[in-house]
C-alpha cells in the first residue's frame, strides 16, 4: 500500500472518530452546496447570476459545490493555491457577493477585515477609527471612546494624526485590524490581512484574535502562510480548484498540505497528483438539512 493511500485512510479514520465525538451545537455559518461563477470577456468580469449570454465570454467557476458548517468558538483556516476560491468563499460569507447557486446562512452579520471599515486615505488615522467604528454599527459615543484605545494598541504614535495615505502597508494593516476587531464580531473574516505586519504585530494580533474567539466568536482566516493557520486556527479547510478536498483539525490537514507541497516541488508531479486524488476521494462533504429550504 502506498504511503499516500495510508495517509488518506488515516484521514478517513480520524474524520469518522471526529463525527462520533462531535456534539451538535447551533451553527453560526452554514454554506450549503454553493457554486460561484463569473463571465470573463472583453477585459472585464460579470456575475453569472445576472443572466448574461454565457457564449459571449469565458465562464470561470470559482466555487463548485462547497459545503461547510461552523459552530460558535471555532477558528477556521482556509488554505489552497492562488485562484482556488478561498477569497471568493469569504466574500460570499460576508454578504459582499451572492452565490450563483446554493445557500449561505449566518447567525449574525460577518465582519470582513479591511472591507467593513471603509477607511479613507485622505483622512487621519483618528478620523478613520471613528468612521470605521460607525460603519460597523457602533454608537457615536462608543466610537469616540475607541479612538484612544485603538491608537494605543496599534502603537502608531504621532502617525495616528496623519492621513492614512502616508502609512505603510503594515501600519494600515494594524489600524484596519484593530478597528475590525474592536466590536468583537461574532463572525470575523480575515483575508491575508496578517501577512503585512511584522513579527511583533503578528503576536499582538494573535492575542487579540484569541480574545475574539473567547467571546464565542468565529474566525475564518485565509492565508497563504500555512504557519499562520497552524498558529491561529483549530480547524483547517483546504480548497483546490473551487472544491473542498479536506476539512478537519489543523494538525491533520496542515501536514497533508505540507506533504502535497513537498511532492509538488519534485520534477515528477505524478506522486503529488496521485496524493491529491486520494485525499479528494477520502473527503466526505457534511450532510446539511436546511429547514424550510425550497418551501
Amino acid at each position: 500500500m502506498s504511503d499516500s493511500r495510508k495517509e488518506a485512510e488515516k484521514a478517513i479514520t480520524q474524520n469518522d472518530e471526529m463525527e462520533q465525538q462531535t456534539e451538535i451545537v447551533a451553527p453560526t455559518v452554514v454554506v450549503h452546496n454553493v457554486f460561484k461563477s463569473y463571465l470573463i470577456g472583453r477585459g472585464q468580469s460579470e456575475d453569472m447570476r445576472r443572466g448574461f449570454n454565457w457564449r459571449a465570454g469565458t465562464r470561470v467557476d470559482a466555487l463548485k459545490g462547497v459545503s461547510l458548517v461552523a459552530s460558535s468558538g471555532e477558528s477556521i483556516g482556509v488554505i489552497g493555491l492562488n485562484g482556488s476560491g478561498k477569497s471568493t468563499l469569504l466574500r460570499l460569507i460576508s454578504g459582499g457577493e451572492a452565490p450563483t447557486s446554493g445557500l449561505i446562512r449566518v447567525s449574525s452579520k460577518p465582519t470582513l477585515l479591511g472591507v467593513s471599515p471603509a477607511l479613507q486615505g485622505d483622512l487621519t488615522g483618528e478620523q478613520n477609527i471613528r468612521l470605521g467604528c460607525l460603519a460597523l454599527g457602533m454608537p457615536p459615543e462608543q466610537a469616540r471612546e475607541q479612538v484612544e484605545k485603538i491608537a494605543n494598541w496599534t502603537e502608531l504614535g504621532s502617525a495616528i494624526s496623519r492621513p492614512m495615505m502616508t502609512y505603510s502597508s503594515g501600519m494600515s494593516a494594524r489600524l484596519s485590524f484593530a478597528i475590525s476587531t474592536a466590536i468583537k464580531p461574532e463572525i470575523l473574516l480575515i483575508d491575508e490581512a496578517l501577512s503585512t505586519g511584522d513579527a511583533a504585530f503578528a503576536a499582538k494580533a494573535q492575542e487579540r484574535i484569541e480574545g475574539v474567539i473567547s467571546n464565542a466568536g468565529n474566525l475564518f482566516l485565509v492565508s497563504h502562510a500555512i504557519s499562520t493557520v497552524e498558529q491561529l486556527c483549530q480547524r483547517c479547510v483546504w480548497i483546490h480548484q473551487g472544491k473542498v478536498i479536506a476539512d478537519g483539525p489543523t494538525d491533520l490537514v496542515a501536514p497533508q498540505y505540507h506533504e502535497w507541497a513537498r511532492r509538488m516541488g519534485k520534477d515528477d508531479k505524478g506522486p503529488a497528483m496521485e496524493y491529491l486524488r486520494e485525499l479528494t476521494a477520502s473527503y466526505q462533504q457534511p450532510t446539511i438539512i436546511i429547514e424550510g429550504a425550497g418551501g
